[in-house]
């Protein structure tokens, strides 16, 4: 098991944060492939592979670099396959999630419901966390910062995802 972070496109599906083009499908195991060198993943020799992070507490100092405006999702992912300890981190073969929470703040209240029934097609228990629980140090300021600008100024950006 470990831990990870997703964004979140409409209606409530999970994209990777780092690869935004990796879908994160419902009812099906994520498997990792190598996109450099397409040799089977994770390998000992290259970066290839599903992340994950042993525990939220590690997870949560890690930056973050997101697409303004799209939700944040956090959660715990079983991991299968071949699966290597990557120096604080895993580099798992394949993996699906555990349970998921979306991070308070990063989609506006009137798109909440809509967020959380379309997670739950995942099949995992679904909820809540408060951004201070999920996100630490500059990741945390940035989205709490975006949050905030959306709230004052009561505009979207229209970039992808749910508005914060």
């Amino acid at each position: 098991m470990g831990w990870r972070y997703w964004q979140l496109t409409a209606p409530g599906r999970l994209r990777s944060v780092t690869k935004k083009w990796i879908a994160w499908l419902p009812g099906q195991a994520l498997a990792a492939r190598c996109l450099e060198v397409g040799h089977p993943a994770p390998a000992e020799s290259c970066n290839c592979g599903i992340y994950a992070s042993p525990d939220l507490g590690t997870l949560r100092e890690h930056g973050l670099c997101l697409v303004p405006g799209a939700g944040v999702v956090v959660g715990q992912v079983v991991l299968g396959g071949r699966v290597l300890d990557d120096g604080g981190a895993w580099r798992a073969q394949a993996a699906y999630p555990r349970q998921l929470s979306i991070v308070a703040g990063t989609v506006a209240p009137g798109d909440l419901d809509e967020a959380l029934d379309g997670l739950a097609l995942y099949g995992v228990p679904v909820g809540t966390v408060a951004l201070a629980e999920a996100v630490a140090g500059a990741s945390a300021a940035m989205l709490a910062f975006q949050a905030m600008s959306a709230r004052a100024s009561g505009t979207w950006d229209g970039g992808p995802g749910p508005r914060p």
